[in-house]
């Protein structure tokens, strides 16, 4: 039942991408799409039309203000690892009254959600789970959500597609950091995001968004050319917890989204995967960060921020000098008081994993002092 309906699943990661960036995927991987999953396309292609529609129009009706205003106050990135504690960060981030966050609606629909946001998702209530398959986390059309997921639409520029169309993989790899990338596509990632950076801030009557893509680590670089007094908070957590968490929700959202069945190969080196791209971002991460002004920068350590969450936000709020706003401390308290009941999965870490992680992610043990001892 499981296998069934991950195969039918319409949490679909392009869904709501337009018709040419759709097209001009599909001419990509030359049309190679599983049978099995031939659904899917038909699902994606029916929502492509509609934001085509929606969007042609809203682009008429917005882009000329969100390319003429100045995202000001500049954006507040939240970087680290997948499962390092980012949503829970960017969720607290974000519920500032000060601050906004780009929504679950928002990236699924990007050109369109300024006209539908009112009307689809209350349409539409009940249609997500309330939390994420892999883990507890509250889920809605209102919950934050990563701008990757909005770029990978907007570009068609991402390492996320690499999950749909595992064939591809070496080729949506190198959007990890761009640093193989032509120099036009650079240009048209940083514009995409610069686009829908600005939107979100509209759409919200101008407060600071709060931004979180896991693989912004790797594109500080870029970042800094868009927003170059963008602030930047780093998440670290266990990289033993962290690799074994990631592996854990790839089996489910890979499947919930291939166009392609991939081979044993593909399935049996995630875990090597996993490693190798992790090794990858905190490469890029420990070389870029020196490229962020002091004042514009922390890191927190994941224990930390759940056993202390205010001592760690109000550090995050003095070191970057961001103003609490007046209903800072009712926002921030009732939505800690939500999480009572919340239960992180409970994950084993097996020797050949253990060895991986070392190998990979000896900087990061290095660099934050954990453990190298797997079995505590």
């Amino acid at each position: 039942m499981q296998r069934l309906e991950r195969r039918f699943s319409a949490d679909q990661l392009i869904m709501g991408i337009e018709i040419p960036k759709w097209f001009r995927m599909l001419v990509g991987a030359r049309f190679r799409v599983s049978p099995r999953y031939g659904h899917r396309v038909v699902w994606i292609t029916g929502w492509s039309i509609a934001a085509t529609t929606v969007g042609t129009v809203e682009r008429r009706r917005y882009d000329r203000r969100i390319r003429s205003t100045p995202v000001d106050p500049p954006p507040l990135f939240v970087l680290g690892h997948w499962r390092s504690g980012t949503t829970h960060l960017h969720n607290l981030l974000g519920r500032d009254p000060g601050n906004t966050y780009p929504t679950v609606y928002q990236v699924i629909f990007p050109t369109a959600f300024m006209t539908t946001s009112t009307t689809i998702p209350r349409l539409t209530a009940g249609a997500l789970a309330d939390t994420r398959g892999y883990d507890n986390v509250a889920q809605g059309w209102d919950e934050a959500a990563e701008d990757e997921i909005a770029l990978a639409k907007l570009t068609g520029l991402s390492p996320y597609l690499a999950f749909m169309l595992p064939d591809l993989l070496p080729r949506y790899e190198r959007y990890f950091d761009f640093l193989q990338a032509r120099e036009d596509e650079r240009d048209e990632w940083k514009a995409a995001l610069r686009w829908f950076v600005g939107k979100v801030r509209l759409h919200s009557g101008g407060r600071r968004p709060v931004i979180k893509s896991c693989a912004h680590m790797a594109r500080i670089r870029m970042l800094l050319d868009v927003f170059p007094d963008a602030k930047f908070v780093h998440i670290h957590r266990n990289p033993f917890t962290v690799a074994a968490s990631t592996i854990h929700m790839r089996k489910q959202t890979d499947w919930e989204n291939f166009l392609q069945v991939p081979d044993a190969e593909f399935i049996h080196n995630r875990a090597t995967q996993v490693a190798v791209v992790g090794q990858r971002l905190f490469e890029r991460f420990f070389e870029d960060r020196a490229l962020i002004p002091s004042e514009n920068f922390i890191e927190v350590a994941y224990p930390d921020l759940v056993a202390r969450p205010r001592e760690v936000l109000d550090g995050i709020y003095r070191q970057l000098d961001l103003p609490q706003g007046d209903r800072y401390d009712t926002t921030i308290g009732g939505y800690l008081a939500s999480l009572g009941g919340y239960q992180t999965n409970t994950l084993s870490v097996d020797d050949e994993l253990a060895d991986l992680v070392r190998a990979h992610w000896k900087s990061v043990f290095d660099e934050y002092g954990y453990s190298l001892e797997h079995r505590v």
